[in-house]
C-alpha cells in the first residue's frame, strides 16, 4: 500500500516522530545525574535542529559527540540555573512560613514570575549553546533576545513540559505515556522553532557583516585614492 511506502508522507512522519521519541528518552537518560542535564539538552537540540534541517541521518553518534563537546560549558550553565532556582525556592519557602499578608503574596507572585522566566530562558540557552560558539555571558544575552522574540512559542513548550510533570505527579499510571511523548514533543517543537529563529538571526548577522565589509572596502578605496 502507498501509505507504507518509505517515501510516503505518513512513513516520513512516523520515522521523524520515532527519532524525536529516541531523543527525548536519551535526554532523560543522560539527565539523571542532574548536573549533566545542560550538556544533554545541548546535544539533543544539536541533533534535533539537524533533523529539522534534514542533516541528521543518525541519532546516537552525533548526540554523543555534541554531548562531549558541550559538557564543560553546559555543566557550568546548569550550575548557574540550579543556583538561581535554589535561591528562588529558598525565598519561596521562607515566605510561605510567614503571615500571608498582601505584600507577602505579591512577593511570592513576583518569585513565581521570575521562576517562569528563568525556565523559559533555559529553553533557549541550551539551543543557543548548541548552535553558536559563544561565551556563557553571550549565550545568556542572546537567549534572552530569542526568548522574548518567540515568547508565545516558548510558553507553549514550557506548558507542555510542566504539564507533563504535573500529570505524572498526580496520575502515576500515565507516566510511561508522559515519558515517551512529552520530551519528544518539547524537543521537536523547540528544534523547529529554533531553526526558524536562528535562520533569521543568521541572516541579520550576515547582513551586518556584509555591511561592515562594504564600509571597510569603501574606506580602503578612499584611502587608496587619497594616496594616489
Amino acid at each position: 500500500m502507498q501509505i507504507f511506502n518509505p517515501d510516503s508522507k505518513f512513513s516520513q512522519f512516523i520515522y521523524g516522530a520515532a527519532d524525536y521519541v529516541k531523543l527525548g528518552l536519551v535526554f532523560l537518560l543522560f539527565s539523571i545525574p542532574g548536573i549533566t542535564a545542560g550538556a544533554a539538552a545541548a546535544a539533543v537540540m544539536t541533533v534535533g535542529m539537524r533533523i529539522e534541517r534534514k542533516e541528521a541521518p543518525t541519532i546516537f553518534r552525533p548526540f554523543w559527540q555534541a554531548f562531549k563537546d558541550n559538557f564543560r560549558q553546559g555543566t557550568v550553565l546548569t550550575l548557574i540555573f540550579m543556583l538561581v532556582f535554589g535561591f528562588l525556592a529558598a525565598d519561596w519557602y521562607v515566605l510561605m512560613q510567614t503571615e500571608q499578608t498582601l505584600l507577602i503574596r505579591l512577593i511570592c507572585a513576583f518569585i513565581f514570575v521570575l521562576a517562569l522566566l528563568t525556565a523559559s530562558l533555559m529553553l533557549w540557552v541550551f539551543p543557543t549553546l548548541a548552535r553558536f560558539d559563544l561565551t556563557n555571558r553571550q549565550i545568556i544575552h542572546n537567549a534572552v533576545i530569542h526568548m522574548l522574540s518567540r515568547f508565545p512559542q516558548t510558553l507553549l513548550a514550557l506548558a507542555a513540559a510542566v504539564g507533563g510533570f504535573i500529570l505524572a505527579a498526580f496520575f502515576p499510571q500515565v507516566l510511561p505515556v508522559i515519558t515517551f511523548f512529552v520530551p519528544a514533543f518539547v524537543v521537536w517543537y523547540m528544534s523547529r522553532t529554533c531553526v526558524k529563529r536562528f535562520r533569521k538571526f543568521d541572516r541579520s548577522l550576515e547582513e551586518e557583516q556584509e555591511g561592515a565589509a562594504r564600509e571597510k572596502s569603501s574606506q580602503d578605496n578612499l584611502q587608496t585614492n587619497q594616496l594616489n
